[in-house]
């Protein structure tokens, strides 16, 4: 807990007000207003560059607007419009898993791509550039059309120029930093919002893996027919026409020059594709069909659970449900209750006309986490495990356990909660167990450093999205019996895709990795080894799942079981 002087006014910042580490220092908040606190007051951003940033008057653009002074007077941070918890990373919106969850069209890119490039001239006109134009440096509120600027501390401005750029916006073709520069930083984030990948990826017959920059300053893109792309990539026919104009040129031809004035219609013209055919080392079996594309499948009392764009089957019994409606069956009875979110507060009903819904006390949360058909509700500084039983023909929910969680800085995630103590990493794992859970608390020192997009907990082993220093890395832990030690695995430098894998119940984990390779290792760690095997049929967009010991995937609207032979 710390005092600090706004504009003459005493704030105190202490870990209630705490929500993350960003770039060079503490991310707080109080209500509406966002603070950040350097923690090398060397890198502290000058005052002179506060104002004129201040001339940025856009709600979408984050910039600093009062100065932060200690008790000392010393100048330690800047305080920002506050965009709440309703916002999501723009590289989210990439992946198809993500689009697909939130219903999010193709319509909805481009008009978010429009207003995207409004702001961008905006920011040109006042005499600044973006430079570091990443996807991090971007969020998305959930109508998933407006997007909003932040680590505008770092832009350039008329005095002050920057120096640092994630590698993978940088136009490698050009000197120093520009409008062109930002064009091209835009045209980059925009085409991997039309179809998934970036437009340096895929393979080249004449290109190594690690030839990135090289491709940049060879003009050899995805557009190139002779590359191969992945089978995770959107149809190229959601570009429109005016915008694959625009990229064959910066891409293929080398020039440099600003996007199209409108978005237009769709592309007549395609690069050819070349479609990766599949080789013997995995049989796959489908085992089910749905009426639209899989967003999970999940098993419990050894009925399968599949949420679909449309409908949620309970085996093969289909129900109509809102997006964010999710199912917790009764403990030991064949009786499932729906949950949802809405207005903060969690709203449960029953499928079933035979049984109605007593819920004891309504919970205000902003959000939930299934383990196990186990329901955990956030709400605020608390993580509430909730109880739910039957009672003739209700009912009854209530709250059964509560655990203190950080209010601002925990992330409920897959089956795990994230969190940070003033920069120091924390994992919590539910144990659910209906005779009585428990919540596994452990420090994780080697994430303090990085910001986490996304995570996975399942059966000792957790996988972390995490970021740092302009590159994506994935985190591995493995965890003993006892969770007292774990083995920790980074892999640095990795493109972003969303944590896929499973643990089955004897311990075999199975991943599928960023490089469209499937891993292989026991939750073990006295025997840890780990078995990689590349297949040309394997890749992200295949969403691993499974039954017990069973190792399944769904792709599209198929669900299928897969097994290496033998």
């Amino acid at each position: 807990m710390k005092k600090y002087l706004v504009n003459g006014r005493e704030i105190i910042l202490s870990q209630q007000n705490y929500v993350t580490r960003g770039g060079e220092g503490l991310i707080f908040n109080i209500g509406s207003v966002g603070y950040k606190i350097y923690e090398d007051l060397k890198k502290m951003i000058p005052e002179a560059k506060i104002k004129e940033l201040n001339q940025l008057q856009l709600k979408n653009i984050i910039r600093p607007i009062d100065i932060v002074y200690d008790a000392k007077k010393q100048l330690v941070g800047f305080t920002m419009d506050w965009l709440g918890d309703k916002m999501t990373a723009l590289c989210k919106l990439f992946t198809n898993g993500f689009r697909n969850t939130n219903n999010i069209t193709n319509d909805q890119t481009i008009e978010l791509i429009e207003n995207m490039k409004d702001i961008i001239k905006y920011v040109h006109e006042h005499d600044c550039l973006i430079v570091d134009n990443n996807e991090l440096n971007s969020l998305v509120a959930d109508d998933w059309v407006t997007p909003y600027f932040i680590d505008v501390n770092s832009w350039q401005t008329k005095s002050f120029p920057a120096t640092a750029i994630m590698p993978s916006v940088q136009d490698y073709r050009s000197n120093g930093f520009s409008e062109l520069t930002d064009w091209f930083s835009f045209a980059v984030i925009s085409f991997q919002l039309f179809v998934g990948i970036h437009p340096f990826k895929g393979r080249h017959p004449n290109y190594g893996m690690n030839d990135f920059k090289k491709r940049i300053i060879d003009c050899v893109s995805v557009l190139n027919p002779k590359v191969t792309i992945p089978p995770v990539t959107r149809d190229f026919k959601n570009i429109p026409g005016p915008y694959m104009d625009w990229y064959l040129k910066l891409f293929e031809k080398g020039e440099r020059l600003p996007p199209p004035l409108k978005a237009g219609q769709a592309a007549v013209v395609q690069p050819k594709l070349i479609i990766i055919q599949s080789t013997n080392k995995f049989d796959i079996t489908e085992i089910a069909s749905f009426d639209s594309t899989i967003l999970f499948n999940n098993v419990i009392n050894n009925l399968d659970i599949t949420k679909t764009q449309s409908q949620l089957f309970l085996g093969k019994f289909p129900y109509v449900v809102s997006p964010g409606v999710e199912v917790v069956y009764v403990p030991f009875e064949n009786i499932p209750v729906f949950i949802k979110i809405e207005n903060n507060r969690s709203v449960f009903y029953s499928p079933n006309p035979n049984y109605k819904i007593k819920n004891l006390l309504s919970i205000q949360c902003t959000d939930k986490m299934i383990v196990n058909n186990v329901l955990y509700l956030k709400d605020k500084e608390k993580l509430i495990e909730m109880n739910i039983k039957r009672m003739n023909e209700n009912i009854i929910i209530s709250p059964k356990m509560t655990w203190k969680v950080e209010p601002n800085s925990s992330q409920l995630l897959s089956n795990i909660v994230f969190q940070s103590i003033l920069g120091k990493a924390y994992v919590a794992i539910p144990i659910a167990k209906y005779s009585g859970s428990k919540m596994i608390i452990k420090p994780v020192p080697e994430l303090d450093e990085y910001k986490i997009i996304d995570g996975k907990y399942e059966n000792r082993v957790c996988m972390f999205n995490i970021f740092k220093n302009n590159i994506y890395s994935k985190a591995t832990l493995i965890f003993d019996e006892t969770y007292t030690n774990y083995k920790f695995i980074l892999v640095d430098d990795v493109d972003y895709i969303p944590i896929n894998f499973v643990t089955l119940e004897n311990g075999i984990c199975v991943c599928i990795t960023h490089d469209d390779a499937v891993e292989i290792f026991s939750n073990n760690i006295k025997h840890y080894s780990l078995t990689r095997v590349e297949d040309p049929i394997i890749n992200s967009n295949m969403r691993l799942c499974h039954d017990a010991t069973q190792v399944r995937f769904f792709q599209d609207n198929k669900l299928y079981t897969i097994k290496m032979r033998k």
